[in-house]
């Protein structure tokens, strides 16, 4: 008698979208994962913003990222309009990650909790302008990891300087592929959780400031093509999402309902923290949707 071949168990990937300050709303919906014991993730896929929310949710680390937000992001050093008018950088990364670096985080448990998944941050290269993918194990150097992070966030329109990582530069991931699930679906997720930072209508429109940030950025060609297509490139990873699921991936969409009181650089704490109850609640929110219908299940 012929053996019948087992069927592989579905693996599960969240996505995590950047955005900023916006940040802030996943912030929210990942301490709501966290409080529900929600934890069924293979891999992690993060995005800027994304990729460093993701840093205290792998680690267990409950409201550290709010703590980050409203804390160190908030900090008169890191967002300066002055300090940007003058020719420097409009966000201090290199004095924010350093901060981050020393804020408690738990290597070992983050480490532990890396065992036989994959975190995978998306840079974008300043010289092809394509995305690049860095996976990251259980194994991981500190100082490979925070650089990567930085990269990530690394937009040119606040950070003047591109990041060196093994001999090319890097700049922010999301100029590239700001929502990898379609490189979560090659990579063999069958079941893909997304979390934004934009309503789930929400789509870019060509502007007049994209193409003039093209122009200042004309001497890097690849780059600046990046910055003037942004919204073609954010709008088809959004076209890819619907594709994904008449291919019959399994999709699971949070966002807000409408747009966020935050901003990319908001530096009002007030609002700050109502998007990040507005995370908490909707994250809350989904896994009690999730837990009534796995108990409406035939057993």
């Amino acid at each position: 008698m012929q053996k019948q071949k087992v069927k592989s168990p579905n693996k599960t990937a969240l996505v995590v979208e950047g955005g900023g300050m916006r940040g802030i709303f996943s912030a929210g919906i990942l301490d709501a994962f966290m409080d529900k014991r929600y934890r069924q993730f293979d891999g992690f896929y993060g995005v800027s913003a994304g990729a460093l929310n993701l840093v205290s949710f792998i680690a267990g680390q409950r409201g550290r990222n709010l703590d980050i937000y409203t804390g160190a992001c908030l900090e008169p050093h890191f967002i300066s309009l002055k300090r940007h008018m003058k020719g420097s950088n409009l966000f201090d990364l290199d004095w924010l990650f350093d901060r981050i670096r020393r804020q408690h985080m738990n290597i070992d448990k983050f480490r532990s909790n890396l065992q036989g998944k994959t975190f995978t941050i998306v840079t974008s290269c300043a010289s092809t302008g394509y995305p690049v993918y860095h996976n990251f194990d259980e194994h991981f150097e500190l100082d490979h990891l925070f650089t990567v992070l930085k990269a990530s966030s690394a937009l040119p329109m606040i950070y003047r300087q591109a990041i060196a990582i093994e001999g090319r530069n890097h700049v922010d991931g999301s100029l590239s592929d700001p929502l990898p699930v379609m490189k979560a679906a090659e990579d063999g997720y069958q079941n893909i959780f997304i979390l934004r930072s934009r309503e789930s209508q929400f789509r870019k429109k060509a502007s007049s400031a994209n193409r003039l940030l093209a122009w200042q950025f004309r001497k890097q060609p690849e780059l600046a093509e990046l910055i003037r297509q942004q919204y073609s490139i954010y709008n088809e990873a959004l076209e890819n999402i619907e594709q994904l699921k008449q291919d019959g991936i399994t999709i699971t969409e949070i966002a807000p309902d409408a747009s966020l009181s935050s901003t990319r650089s908001t530096r009002d704490r007030a609002r700050l923290v109502s998007d990040y109850h507005k995370g908490y609640s909707t994250g809350f929110s989904l896994l009690q949707q999730l837990n009534q219908a796995e108990a409406l299940q035939p057993a």
